[in-house]
């Protein structure tokens, strides 16, 4: 009896462990970049005076690590194809491992630059692989909250580093703080050994049986048969090749993976960061040290908190009603940024120093920061991530996937790049209102293009672009989404 009870249990739900698997995929490879970022923003200061470094060598200390993620995830996308979900991790994992033990011992700060660029690499092939592999691997009833851990664990992530900078302050305790890291490396690479590829791997290799397996470990033993027969009619339609990517068949997707990458950068959320010393400076936070520990509460701790909505309601609520309700708050909190800049006087940023109390509009800037934080958290910074890695189509999602990613790492770039000269251009006012424009364009795209993804297996989405990309489900589809 006890085995007829637990073959029913594992017929209507797959084994926890598996799932759990997959999860830790999700939270490893967030992390290596949420981790670093955090970190290095206070390690900094010690990297400049343990080389004796120029503000423009700790400036590309701190940088190279985007353009290295960038090239990564356009490697990422061919290594996924190549060697498979999983062999793409264990290179993320072991390129990670080594940039982190490699920065952490660095003699000259040249070395650090190269360590940089070798993380960088990690970073962009696990931001490729990490979703991909669980987009796959997860049933579709919890696909984007499994995805949006993703953003969740990269945010908390950067809150534990910056935490660690608070705790650990002076000397060469940098080294350590960015040393440790490797251990995220070590953690993946551990993983990717007990989990097995995604069935859509499988099914591209011609191997049916371990494709069989694969889905047997994280989807109902009763949807088996029909998920496997719905992949390989869909891998069995496409050619996987540069050329099929960019046919006008999947110019639609392929156009809204990378709007969705580009918005979720160019809505201001690095420039409020950039930002951050200077805004919690004029909210009244008189010191550097009052000033990093309000940077770690009310961004980290707000951006943190708030990704868990995301993580809650994405399959409750869908992608489409979260992204425009934060797009639309994004705006608003944008604008009353702008209006407080606007309202303040041109050294009122710098009252905490002076020992002043803050403004009326120091208040309201700092209301709108952590308002436009949490609003960016509950939507469009984890939302592009689960949309962008359910849109593709099996046989050519690792390019898909690859191009919209280094997007996304491209943009971020571009604009911590240059977000001085836009303020020497358009002024503190003029850049936050630039922001919240961006965020009405964002607004309004998600409106016209995006269709919802909520509850449809990956092949339904593909069959949903074939018929307009219309977001009303497929027939059939309720009853199969549970």
């Amino acid at each position: 009896m006890t085995a007829n009870g637990g073959g029913k249990r594992r017929r209507g739900r797959p084994p926890r462990r598996n799932l759990i698997a997959v999860l830790s995929v999700v939270v490893l490879s967030g992390a290596f970049f949420g981790y670093d970022q955090g970190v290095i923003s206070g390690a900094l200061r010690d990297i400049r005076q343990t080389f004796q470094a120029d503000t423009f060598a700790v400036e590309v200390a701190a940088s190279w690590v985007t353009p290295g993620a960038l090239v990564g995830a356009l490697l990422g996308g061919h290594l996924a194809d190549r060697l498979g979900r999983r062999g793409a991790l264990w290179v993320a994992a072991a390129t990670f491992g080594a940039g982190t033990i490699l920065q952490a011992v660095a003699p000259v700060i040249g070395v650090l630059f190269g360590a940089r660029l070798i993380l960088g690499l990690g970073i962009g092939v696990a931001s490729v692989a990490g979703p991909m592999y669980a987009a796959e691997a997860a049933p579709e009833r919890i696909r984007g909250s499994l995805l949006a851990v993703y953003q969740f664990s990269t945010t908390f992530a950067i809150f534990i580093g910056y935490l660690a900078d608070e705790l650990f302050e002076s000397g060469d305790s940098w080294r350590y703080l960015l040393g440790a890291a490797a251990l995220l490396g070590v953690a993946l690479a551990l993983v990717t050994t007990v989990i097995p590829d995604s069935a859509v791997w499988y099914l591209k290799r011609g191997d049916k049986r371990r494709a069989e397996a694969s889905l047997k470990a994280t989807t109902p033993e009763r949807k088996v048969a029909h998920k496997l027969h719905a992949i390989e009619e869909s891998l069995t339609t496409e050619k996987a090749g540069w050329r099929e990517v960019l046919s006008h068949r999947w110019r639609r997707p392929l156009a809204l993976g990378v709007g969705l990458a580009l918005f979720q950068q160019l809505t201001g959320i690095n420039g409020i960061i950039y930002y951050a010393d200077s805004i919690f400076s004029a909210a009244g936070f008189h010191t550097p040290q009052e000033q990093l520990t309000a940077t770690t509460w009310a961004i980290g701790g707000v951006d943190s908190l708030f990704t868990l909505v995301a993580v809650a309601f994405l399959d409750r609520l869908g992608r489409r009603p979260l992204l425009l309700v934060g797009l639309l708050g994004m705006a608003v909190s944008l604008v009353v940024v702008s209006i407080s800049f606007a309202k303040m006087s041109p050294g009122a940023e710098r009252a905490g120093a002076t020992g002043h109390h803050p403004t009326d509009a120091g208040i309201f800037l700092l209301v709108g920061v952590v308002m436009f934080v949490a609003f960016y958290a509950m939507s469009i910074g984890p939302a592009a991530w689960t949309v962008i890695n359910e849109i593709f189509p099996g046989r050519i999602r690792g390019r898909c996937v690859a191009i919209a990613t280094a997007t996304h790492w491209g943009t971020e770039y571009l604009v911590t790049q240059f977000f001085l000269s836009m303020l020497d251009a358009l002024g503190r006012s003029g850049v936050f209102a630039l922001f919240a424009g961006t965020c009405v364009i964002g607004f309004l795209f998600i409106w016209r293009y995006l269709p919802e993804t909520k509850g449809k297996t990956l092949e339904e989405i593909q069959q949903m672009w074939a018929t307009g990309g219309r977001a009303r489900r497929s027939h059939g589809a309720a009853g199969r989404s549970g």
